[in-house]
């Protein structure tokens, strides 16, 4: 039995070149995947309606009379969150990055309804008290602080 170098050399090349293309391709979308579905356990929970407070300087939080709406986008991995006034005429729209190094934070980007502006939401869940802490700057740089209870 003769052993031909050059076909091992050839199929082991050969092996590492689908290798390491595989691995590109299926591992990183396997990973993207793995990732999403971690997302969706920790965040797709959170779906539902939250009344709306203003935080005042002294830290108190004082009703709207608002609610916001979220909504979890598995696809994206993102919440989607709609800010209702007292009448329940939409007021904002934003979509919120969750991170998945920091449980329970996220940033986002925040659209008032009648305009082309907004500004930047930071968001940070208590799952002890079912609720979002926000913090934001509008355009304006005029920064506000909201506290999103879920409404029982």
């Amino acid at each position: 039995m003769t052993i031909h170098w050059l076909g091992i050399a050839i199929g082991a090349a050969s092996g590492v070149v689908l290798g390491v293309v595989a691995d590109w391709q299926v591992g990183a979308r396997w990973r993207k995947w793995h990732e999403r579905r971690a997302l969706t356990r920790e965040y797709g929970p959170l779906t539902g309606q939250y009344m709306n407070h203003r935080v005042r300087d002294d830290g108190s939080h004082e009703p709207t009379g608002g609610t916001v709406e979220i909504a979890w986008q598995a696809d994206d991995g993102l919440l989607e969150a709609t800010g209702f006034d007292a009448n329940q005429n939409p007021e904002w729209h934003s979509y919120i990055k969750m991170s998945h190094e920091y449980a329970g934070t996220g940033t986002g980007h925040y659209n008032n309804v009648n305009s082309i502006h907004g500004g930047i939401q930071q968001v940070i869940y208590s799952k002890q008290g079912r609720a979002f802490s926000v913090m934001g700057v509008s355009h304006s740089r005029n920064g506000f602080a909201h506290y999103w209870k879920l409404k029982e």
